[in-house]
């Protein structure tokens, strides 16, 4: 009983410890968004398709420009996604300061709908409970002690990629911008995610997108 409650207090610790830090983050760059309404709860149903969203030259909106992004379809809630190409200068050890492996890893901007919500694509190794299902081996999750598990070898898993932030679209409104030219649509491909540096990324699949041959 006392292991249990000083496992549950090291967990709200770390969501404490968390929520301090993303709060800075916000202040100093995106102070806008400080208001933002979170997600009651994150979708958790299989995705019934995943695919790769690439920013066109014709993307006006900065915070999109020269993105990838990982996208799945919801019933009939619209899309979601995360941007897996923008690295920040901020490391997990941030976040988990008690993780050796954290230092390791950079937080990515995932994308500027609900800024405070972690998530992260991890590949291979064990489903996650509450994932969404993005292919038969990377799931998309949001739950904080599971990563902390990740991070601490205490869970299998061959990639990890952390983020936060979300693109979100109502109804509808992905198809209008794809068809004024904003996005190119690309089959779902993991090893572009993990296999690629990020920094190559987008011009690696815009060259795709046009059938260019450097």
């Amino acid at each position: 009983m006392e292991q249990k409650i000083l496992d549950q207090n090291q967990t709200m610790l770390t969501r404490f410890r968390f929520l301090l830090f993303l709060g800075a983050l916000l202040i100093g760059s995106w102070p806008a968004l400080l208001h933002a309404d979170q997600p009651e709860q994150m979708p958790q149903e299989p995705a019934s398709s995943s695919f790769l969203l690439i920013a066109s030259k014709q993307m006006n909106d900065p915070r999109f420009r020269k993105t990838v992004l990982v996208v799945t379809r919801h019933g009939n809630t619209g899309h979601i996604g995360v941007i897996v190409n923008r690295p920040q200068d901020i490391k997990l050890d941030k976040i988990f300061p008690d993780s050796p492996e954290a230092k390791e890893f950079s937080l990515f901007f995932g994308g500027p709908a609900y800024p405070r919500q972690i998530s992260y694509l991890v590949r291979g190794g064990e489903a996650v409970e509450g994932a969404l299902t993005i292919s038969s081996s990377i799931y998309l999750a949001y739950d904080m002690p599971t990563l902390g598990e990740l991070l601490d070898g205490k869970r299998h898993y061959k990639d990890l990629r952390v983020m936060h932030g979300l693109a979100s679209w109502a109804h509808g409104q992905l198809e209008h911008e794809i068809k004024l030219g904003g996005w190119y649509v690309m089959p779902f491909d993991e090893a572009v995610i993990f296999d690629h540096p990020p920094a190559e990324m987008w011009q690696e699949l815009f060259n795709r997108a046009n059938s260019i041959v450097l």
